[in-house]
């Protein structure tokens, strides 16, 4: 009777801390849906992102990331999408865009090997960086699409 009472006990005291050890790390761990540092405040999701004044988001795309800082008093916002579509064609529904909706391109780096292409755009007092990136293929297939407004 007494070594059936003891294992009966020890497996309270482990199931116990077992819990406890559990419920600890739980209160521990900070969610990934929204970070927060006094100058950066970051969200994940798809319905995290924000729109840009004029500018569409590529058809189809999901929102990934926003990001919103502060740098020396100006206010960056930063937008990341994933699409299934290849670099190459979200890059021309982007060059399309930008000339229907008035935006002056003021540079632009291509690299068409590794499928990379940034722009930067300016329309009014508006200054935006669009990244369009082939995705690793250990990441899955489909593009990044990077927006940020400055």
């Amino acid at each position: 009777m007494a070594l059936l009472k003891r294992n009966t006990t020890s497996w309270l005291i482990r199931g116990v801390g077992a819990l406890t050890l559990a419920i600890a790390c739980m209160a521990g761990v900070t969610g990934q849906a929204f970070a927060h540092d006094d100058d950066e405040v970051v969200t994940y999701g798809p319905n995290a992102c924000t729109a840009v004044a004029d500018l569409p988001v590529y058809p189809g795309a999901t929102c990934v990331k926003h990001k919103t800082e502060l740098d020396d008093g100006v206010t960056e916002t930063t937008n990341e999408y994933v699409t299934q579509n290849g670099a190459n064609t979200v890059r021309l529904a982007f060059e399309q865009a930008f000339a229907q909706k008035g935006w002056t391109i003021v540079e632009v780096e291509q690299d068409s090997e590794d499928q990379e292409y940034d722009y930067t755009i300016f329309k009014g007092l508006h200054r935006v960086e669009v990244s369009v990136e082939a995705r690793d293929l250990d990441e899955g297939a489909g593009t990044e699409i990077k927006i940020a407004e400055k």
